[in-house]
């Protein structure tokens, strides 16, 4: 009996110009895409993988739960390769798993061209795209390009032989046109095109994809399986998840796998899946889209029987007889002998797993930042503008009060609020703008664009002159507006104090930044903050403090910043302050104010020392939890 499944609907090729594409049958003569001008210079790969198992951690006293469940499969090479099931079954694990994306937790093993992975290797040939969209919106497209160019091609190739790479990428995925629109403001199916072109700069031989057709419109969806088709049968591997594609869209793809709760289903070709369900004695019903009825199956509609028949006639993946010319597939040790040792000597060539130098890394990255910072709203211009709101805020309401001797206690206040500001705004805008990069920095880091080392660096060095020009300006309007001494050494002093606690509260900021999200940090950055104020000396003197709290004043960097303005403003022997507002000032002479505050003035290189050392040690502790933040997630 004809089954109408047997039979799939023809669809749109893709081509650049997508308002007026043809409608050609996959797999027909004219299902030819221009394709790229690079070809992959390096064989094909082939990939297998044998008795994958994924268990992930549900939390504390919470156990453990398996995901996949001894899997096997084949991936063959110049194919696109579905992995599809329903919600749950395990198609991102899986793809997670064999990506080398996720590494702990895992088990079985998995053979490039017939060798055991080498994850060194394997990384230099492949790239991973995620379902949402990590792309730099506030770059256009070109920015977004040229600056993917500079950090994956050889410093070697000039600024036009970089263009032709990318005019060749954007011209055959329909994105020339769109070379100076910015990220934000492309729609869903020429931001997943531009995620794609930017891992294609440096020409990869396997490409992963997690569920490239979310979000998007069904002439989206079309555009870019019809892309990753084309991209497939020029030479790459090509392996994404799909959740439930529609009849038209299934053909497209060469080869199919299918999940169900961490089982293998079925494995072969499109075409075959209708016969490969007839002989299983489940066929598909006439005129049923033979992608919903496996969705179907694998959801346990049909009874939960049905999916331990097909685990059982899959052999959870090692069946390869639904295979074209499954007779010829060559084995494990033919591979072997196809690409001996000596072949992998020139790929573990170079020491780095990143295609440029450490300094080419920092010096792009850098260049990135300074023009994102630019552009950014909140990081620039808004900080600036709170900078000069609160500075004008706190000098109107402190008018004058750094020279009059009865009003010493309302500039000590001052004082304090002025640390409060250089502590809160610098570190809940690190909490709040940091989450939002380390997506980015994920798949980035992880697609080799740059170590670690290079991204940290450069975030460090593009937020200094923002810092520095902010809180100089902020210094400047209250300093002059609330008359403190006119003294070029106590205002360097006192911008020293500033820009060094702006600095440490960033640090600060990044620590939490890089551990939690936003809703979190947010609690837990001013919760955290509040034992550095306790021990601060404000409100309760040093001198009062118990001897068991006593150590809190040594770890709370705003102890030395109230310490250091004090430093500055009522140290170096100032001479004896005007009393003009009243008759009696208690601390007309600044020895008497000193002494109830139980502050030294003589101690402002100390505190200059203890501010660089918790810096240092602040920055440093960020660099690691960020680290940890990349593996663990992982």
């Amino acid at each position: 009996m004809m089954l109408a499944g047997a039979e799939i609907v023809e669809s749109v090729s893709y081509k650049a110009d997508t308002e007026n594409a043809e409608v050609i049958a996959p797999g027909s003569s004219q299902d030819k895409a221009p394709g790229l001008a690079k070809l992959p210079t390096k064989d094909p790969v082939d990939m297998q993988f044998t008795n994958i198992t994924c268990t992930v951690n549900l939390g504390i006293n919470k156990g453990s739960k398996q995901i996949l469940h001894g899997v096997n499969g084949r991936f063959r090479p110049k194919q696109l390769i579905a992995i599809m099931g329903p919600s749950g079954a395990g198609k991102s694990t899986l793809l997670d798993v064999i990506s080398g994306y996720r590494i702990t937790g895992v088990g079985g093993a998995i053979f490039i061209n017939g060798r055991g992975r080498i994850m060194k290797r394997f990384k230099k040939m492949s790239c991973y795209i995620q379902q949402d969209d990590r792309i730099q919106g506030l770059l256009t497209v070109g920015e977004n390009m040229s600056i993917a160019a500079d950090l994956k091609l050889p410093t070697k190739l000039d600024k036009y032989e970089k263009g032709e790479v990318i005019e060749d990428i954007l011209t055959n995925l329909g994105l020339y046109e769109h070379m100076n629109t910015r990220g934000a403001q492309l729609s869903g199916g020429q931001r997943k095109r531009l995620s794609i072109a930017l891992e294609l700069i440096n020409n990869p031989l396997v490409m992963f994809l997690d569920e490239p057709t979310t979000g998007l419109d069904s002439s989206s969806c079309t555009q870019v399986v019809q892309l990753c088709r084309s991209l497939a049968h020029q030479g790459r591997t090509i392996v994404c998840t799909i959740h439930q594609p529609s009849a038209s869209l299934f053909a497209f793809f060469d080869q199919v796998y299918v999940l169900a709760a961490g089982k293998c289903l079925y494995q072969g070709t499109t075409r075959n899946m209708v016969p490969y369900l007839e002989e299983a004695g489940i066929p598909c019903p006439i005129y049923h889209n033979p992608a919903d009825y496996i969705i179907e199956l694998a959801c346990g509609e049909y009874g939960e029987d049905k999916i331990d028949v097909l685990t059982n006639k899959a052999e959870n993946g090692k069946a390869l007889q639904w295979f074209d010319n499954w007779e010829s597939i060559a084995t494990m040790e033919a591979l072997r002998k196809q690409y001996p040792l000596s072949v992998m000597k020139e790929q573990d060539s170079g020491s780095s797993i990143e295609e440029t130098s450490q300094s080419n890394q920092r010096s792009v990255l850098i260049k990135r930042g300074f023009l994102k910072a630019k552009r950014d709203p909140t990081m620039t211009h808004l900080r600036i503008m709170v900078n000069i709101v609160v500075g004008i805020m706190l000098g109107a309401l402190f008018i004058n009060a750094g020279n009059e001797g009865s009003r010493v206690f309302e500039n000590y206040n001052l004082l304090f609020a002025i640390l409060m500001h250089h502590m809160m705004s610098p570190m809940m805008l690190t909490i709040l703008t940091f989450p939002s990069e380390m997506s980015i920095l994920l798949k980035e880091h992880f697609n080799r664009w740059y170590s670690l080392g290079s991204y940290y660096i450069s975030i460090n060095v593009v937020d200094l002159p923002i810092s520095i020009i902010s809180c100089a300006i902020f210094s400047v309007i209250v300093y002059m507006m609330s008359a403190q001494p006119l003294e070029p050494g106590r205002f360097a002093m006192f911008f020293a104090i500033s820009i060094y606690t702006v600095l440490v509260a960033q640090s600060f900021g990044l620590m939490v930044g890089a551990i939690f999200n936003v809703v979190n940090g947010t609690f837990l950055g001013p919760t955290l903050s509040v034992p550095m104020m306790m021990f601060a000396g404000f409100g309760v003197t040093l001198r009062d403090l118990p001897p068991y709290l006593y150590w809190g004043s040594y770890v709370s960097y705003l102890r030395y910043g109230l310490e250091g303005y004090i430093g500055a403003i009522y140290g170096l022997d100032r001479p004896t302050l005007e009393c003009n507002e009243a008759k009696y000032c208690h601390y007309r002479y600044t020895r008497t104010f000193l002494k109830d505050i139980a502050m030294s003035p003589n101690n402002f290189w100390w505190d200059i020392l203890a501010l660089t050392v918790t810096l240092f040690v602040l920055r440093t502790a960020a660099f690691l939890l960020l680290k940890w933040k990349l593996s663990a997630v992982r």
